[in-house]
Protein backbone atom coordinates (compact mmCIF):
# COMPACT_ATOMS: atom_id res chain seq x y z
CA UNK A 1 0.00 0.00 0.00
CA UNK A 2 1.33 3.38 -1.07
CA UNK A 3 1.78 6.12 2.14
CA UNK A 4 -0.90 8.35 2.93
CA UNK A 5 -1.40 12.25 2.51
CA UNK A 6 -1.09 13.43 6.46
CA UNK A 7 -4.17 15.02 7.31
CA UNK A 8 -2.52 17.52 9.42
CA UNK A 9 -2.14 19.84 6.54
CA UNK A 10 -5.33 21.47 5.00
CA UNK A 11 -5.94 21.95 1.10
CA UNK A 12 -5.53 26.07 1.66
CA UNK A 13 -2.25 25.40 2.47
CA UNK A 14 -1.19 22.62 0.00
CA UNK A 15 -2.78 24.45 -2.74
CA UNK A 16 -1.37 27.62 -1.69
CA UNK A 17 1.97 25.69 -1.89
CA UNK A 18 1.14 24.75 -5.49
CA UNK A 19 0.26 28.06 -6.86
CA UNK A 20 3.21 29.42 -5.80
CA UNK A 21 5.17 26.40 -7.41
CA UNK A 22 3.40 26.82 -10.44
CA UNK A 23 5.38 29.71 -11.97
CA UNK A 24 8.68 27.83 -11.50
CA UNK A 25 7.24 24.65 -13.79
CA UNK A 26 6.34 22.06 -10.77
CA UNK A 27 3.02 21.06 -10.55
CA UNK A 28 3.55 17.78 -8.09
CA UNK A 29 5.58 17.13 -5.11
CA UNK A 30 5.83 15.27 -1.86
CA UNK A 31 7.42 16.01 1.46
CA UNK A 32 8.82 13.80 4.35
CA UNK A 33 11.71 13.92 6.89
CA UNK A 34 14.67 11.38 6.91
CA UNK A 35 17.87 11.05 8.33
CA UNK A 36 20.20 12.91 7.30
CA UNK A 37 23.24 11.08 5.23
CA UNK A 38 21.73 7.88 5.03
CA UNK A 39 23.88 4.77 3.74
CA UNK A 40 22.06 1.43 2.98
CA UNK A 41 18.39 1.22 3.78
CA UNK A 42 17.17 -2.40 5.26
CA UNK A 43 14.55 -2.70 7.79
CA UNK A 44 15.02 -3.31 12.01
CA UNK A 45 14.80 -7.48 12.09
CA UNK A 46 11.91 -8.76 13.07
CA UNK A 47 13.75 -11.11 15.59
CA UNK A 48 13.73 -10.72 19.43
CA UNK A 49 16.83 -8.00 19.69
CA UNK A 50 19.61 -8.59 22.40
CA UNK A 51 19.06 -6.53 25.05
CA UNK A 52 21.71 -6.16 27.54
CA UNK A 53 23.63 -3.84 29.69
CA UNK A 54 27.24 -4.43 28.30
CA UNK A 55 28.28 -1.05 27.58
CA UNK A 56 30.03 -2.40 24.26
CA UNK A 57 27.12 -2.95 22.30
CA UNK A 58 26.94 -0.99 19.71
CA UNK A 59 23.37 0.86 19.45
CA UNK A 60 21.98 0.63 15.87
CA UNK A 61 22.04 4.12 13.89
CA UNK A 62 18.48 4.98 12.76
CA UNK A 63 20.00 5.28 9.63
CA UNK A 64 20.42 2.85 8.94
CA UNK A 65 17.25 0.72 10.12
CA UNK A 66 14.72 3.16 8.10
CA UNK A 67 13.49 1.43 4.62
CA UNK A 68 11.74 4.04 2.54
CA UNK A 69 9.04 1.57 1.62
CA UNK A 70 7.26 1.34 4.41
CA UNK A 71 6.53 4.94 4.36
CA UNK A 72 2.86 5.49 6.27
CA UNK A 73 2.71 8.97 5.50
CA UNK A 74 3.79 12.59 3.67
CA UNK A 75 2.56 16.07 2.63
CA UNK A 76 1.75 15.67 -0.85
CA UNK A 77 0.01 17.59 -3.58
CA UNK A 78 -2.56 14.61 -4.05
CA UNK A 79 -2.60 10.83 -3.37
CA UNK A 80 -1.65 10.31 -7.63
CA UNK A 81 2.16 11.58 -6.60
CA UNK A 82 2.46 8.88 -3.85
CA UNK A 83 1.01 6.23 -5.87
CA UNK A 84 4.20 7.08 -8.41
CA UNK A 85 6.46 6.65 -5.71
CA UNK A 86 5.35 3.57 -4.18
CA UNK A 87 5.54 2.25 -8.04
CA UNK A 88 9.02 3.51 -8.48
CA UNK A 89 10.54 2.28 -5.64
CA UNK A 90 9.21 -0.82 -5.53
CA UNK A 91 10.09 -1.69 -9.64
CA UNK A 92 12.60 1.12 -10.41
CA UNK A 93 14.28 2.72 -7.92
CA UNK A 94 17.48 0.20 -7.50
CA UNK A 95 18.22 0.95 -11.06
CA UNK A 96 18.02 4.66 -11.31
CA UNK A 97 20.93 6.91 -11.56
CA UNK A 98 19.01 9.70 -9.87
CA UNK A 99 17.87 7.59 -6.83
CA UNK A 100 21.30 6.75 -6.26
CA UNK A 101 22.60 10.19 -5.91
CA UNK A 102 19.93 11.79 -4.09
CA UNK A 103 21.35 11.29 -0.85
CA UNK A 104 20.71 13.99 1.92
CA UNK A 105 24.57 15.01 1.41
CA UNK A 106 23.70 15.73 -2.68
CA UNK A 107 22.68 19.29 -0.88
CA UNK A 108 26.30 20.19 -0.58
CA UNK A 109 26.41 20.00 -4.00
CA UNK A 110 23.11 20.97 -5.89
CA UNK A 111 20.14 21.82 -3.44
CA UNK A 112 17.88 21.92 -5.24
CA UNK A 113 18.97 18.80 -7.23
CA UNK A 114 17.74 18.19 -10.24
CA UNK A 115 17.47 14.44 -11.28
CA UNK A 116 19.03 12.94 -14.66
CA UNK A 117 16.92 11.80 -17.39
CA UNK A 118 15.80 8.26 -17.81
CA UNK A 119 18.48 6.40 -16.85
CA UNK A 120 16.91 2.81 -16.98
CA UNK A 121 18.91 -0.29 -18.69
CA UNK A 122 17.41 -0.71 -21.58
CA UNK A 123 15.14 -3.56 -21.08
CA UNK A 124 13.69 -1.08 -18.34
CA UNK A 125 13.63 1.95 -19.86
CA UNK A 126 10.25 1.48 -22.05
CA UNK A 127 8.10 0.44 -18.65
CA UNK A 128 9.51 3.12 -16.95
CA UNK A 129 9.01 5.92 -19.68
CA UNK A 130 5.40 4.61 -19.41
CA UNK A 131 5.08 5.28 -15.88
CA UNK A 132 6.37 8.66 -16.38
CA UNK A 133 4.45 8.97 -18.57
CA UNK A 134 0.71 8.00 -17.03
CA UNK A 135 1.99 10.75 -14.54
CA UNK A 136 2.48 13.45 -16.34
CA UNK A 137 6.41 13.45 -15.63
CA UNK A 138 9.38 14.93 -17.26
CA UNK A 139 11.64 16.27 -14.71
CA UNK A 140 12.29 15.17 -10.73
CA UNK A 141 14.14 17.22 -8.49
CA UNK A 142 14.70 17.29 -4.61
CA UNK A 143 15.13 19.68 -2.26
CA UNK A 144 16.66 19.44 1.42
CA UNK A 145 16.10 21.12 4.15
CA UNK A 146 17.81 20.36 7.98
CA UNK A 147 14.99 20.08 10.44
CA UNK A 148 14.98 22.58 13.38
CA UNK A 149 16.08 21.34 16.70
CA UNK A 150 16.40 17.91 15.32
CA UNK A 151 19.90 17.28 14.83
CA UNK A 152 20.42 14.61 11.85
CA UNK A 153 17.19 14.83 10.56
CA UNK A 154 16.45 16.30 7.05
CA UNK A 155 13.33 17.44 5.57
CA UNK A 156 13.33 16.32 1.70
CA UNK A 157 10.49 17.61 -0.99
CA UNK A 158 11.09 15.94 -4.14
CA UNK A 159 8.99 18.12 -7.03
CA UNK A 160 7.83 16.66 -10.15
CA UNK A 161 7.66 18.64 -13.71
CA UNK A 162 5.54 17.45 -17.18
CA UNK A 163 7.89 20.45 -18.47
CA UNK A 164 11.54 19.33 -19.83
CA UNK A 165 14.48 19.11 -17.85
CA UNK A 166 16.37 22.26 -19.73
CA UNK A 167 13.34 24.41 -19.54
CA UNK A 168 12.80 23.52 -15.49
CA UNK A 169 16.73 24.05 -14.92
CA UNK A 170 16.26 27.61 -16.27
CA UNK A 171 13.07 28.36 -14.36
CA UNK A 172 14.85 27.49 -10.90
CA UNK A 173 18.12 29.15 -10.83
CA UNK A 174 17.20 31.94 -8.84
CA UNK A 175 17.24 31.59 -5.04
CA UNK A 176 13.95 32.83 -5.04
CA UNK A 177 12.47 29.35 -5.15
CA UNK A 178 15.00 28.15 -2.57
CA UNK A 179 13.03 30.81 -0.30
CA UNK A 180 9.77 29.14 -1.29
CA UNK A 181 10.59 25.77 -0.21
CA UNK A 182 12.41 26.48 2.93
CA UNK A 183 9.54 28.68 3.68
CA UNK A 184 6.62 25.63 3.28
CA UNK A 185 9.49 23.26 4.04
CA UNK A 186 9.43 24.80 7.90
CA UNK A 187 5.34 25.25 7.92
CA UNK A 188 5.04 21.06 7.24
CA UNK A 189 7.65 20.33 9.82
CA UNK A 190 5.10 22.67 12.44
CA UNK A 191 1.97 20.93 11.37
CA UNK A 192 2.50 17.98 10.37
CA UNK A 193 5.57 16.55 12.15
CA UNK A 194 3.54 14.20 14.23
CA UNK A 195 2.78 12.16 11.09
CA UNK A 196 5.94 12.60 9.52
CA UNK A 197 7.94 11.86 12.14
CA UNK A 198 10.49 9.26 10.42
CA UNK A 199 10.96 7.15 13.26
CA UNK A 200 7.16 6.46 13.63
CA UNK A 201 6.64 7.16 9.68
CA UNK A 202 8.57 4.54 8.49
CA UNK A 203 7.61 2.09 11.11
CA UNK A 204 10.98 2.04 12.84
CA UNK A 205 8.83 1.77 16.12
CA UNK A 206 5.42 0.45 15.24
CA UNK A 207 2.21 1.96 16.21
CA UNK A 208 1.66 -0.71 18.66
CA UNK A 209 5.55 0.22 20.11
CA UNK A 210 3.92 3.89 20.29
CA UNK A 211 0.87 3.08 21.75
CA UNK A 212 2.99 1.58 24.67
CA UNK A 213 5.26 4.12 24.96
CA UNK A 214 1.92 6.29 25.59
CA UNK A 215 0.87 3.96 28.36
CA UNK A 216 4.25 3.90 29.79
CA UNK A 217 4.46 7.49 29.98
CA UNK A 218 0.95 7.91 31.47
CA UNK A 219 2.62 5.59 34.52
CA UNK A 220 1.30 2.24 33.88
CA UNK A 221 3.25 -0.71 34.55
CA UNK A 222 3.91 -3.27 32.28
CA UNK A 223 1.22 -5.74 33.50
CA UNK A 224 -1.21 -2.96 33.18
CA UNK A 225 -0.26 -1.94 29.64
CA UNK A 226 -0.76 -5.87 28.66
CA UNK A 227 -4.42 -5.74 30.31
CA UNK A 228 -5.43 -2.85 28.40
CA UNK A 229 -3.72 -3.72 24.91
CA UNK A 230 -4.42 -7.18 25.26
CA UNK A 231 -1.00 -8.77 25.48
CA UNK A 232 1.01 -10.93 27.64
CA UNK A 233 3.18 -9.18 29.70
CA UNK A 234 6.32 -10.80 27.78
CA UNK A 235 4.98 -8.73 24.22
CA UNK A 236 5.21 -5.59 26.13
CA UNK A 237 8.34 -5.90 27.47
CA UNK A 238 9.77 -7.27 24.08
CA UNK A 239 8.55 -3.49 22.69
CA UNK A 240 9.89 -1.41 25.07
CA UNK A 241 13.06 -3.25 24.92
CA UNK A 242 13.28 -2.65 21.13
CA UNK A 243 12.42 1.23 21.68
CA UNK A 244 15.01 1.74 24.41
CA UNK A 245 17.32 0.26 21.87
CA UNK A 246 16.39 2.03 18.79
CA UNK A 247 16.08 5.63 21.39
CA UNK A 248 19.75 4.46 23.06
CA UNK A 249 17.69 5.21 26.52
CA UNK A 250 19.47 3.87 29.51
CA UNK A 251 15.71 3.30 31.42
CA UNK A 252 12.33 3.71 31.20
CA UNK A 253 12.38 7.16 32.64
CA UNK A 254 15.07 7.58 30.24
CA UNK A 255 13.27 6.16 27.04
CA UNK A 256 9.54 8.25 28.00
CA UNK A 257 12.01 11.23 27.70
CA UNK A 258 13.38 10.88 24.71
CA UNK A 259 10.10 9.35 23.57
CA UNK A 260 9.05 13.18 23.81
CA UNK A 261 12.21 14.43 22.76
CA UNK A 262 11.39 12.69 19.22
CA UNK A 263 8.01 14.07 19.25
CA UNK A 264 6.46 10.40 19.65
CA UNK A 265 4.25 11.30 22.27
Amino acid sequence: MHALQSELVCNRIIENFLEKLAPFGLNQFYYCIIPDDQCNLCSVPDEPLNICNDSTVQEPEIAQVIDLKKMRFAVSSDHRILKFRQEFLKRFAKYDEGYQLSRPSMRKRQNPFVWPENTMPERRKKSFEQLLNLHQIRTRLSFYYPVKDREGWVGICNLFSASERDSVTVNISSNELKTLLKEFSETFNAVAFKTINPISNFRILSPTCIEILSLIAQGCSSEEVGKQLYMSERGVNYHIDRARLILTARNRTNLVSKAYQNGLL
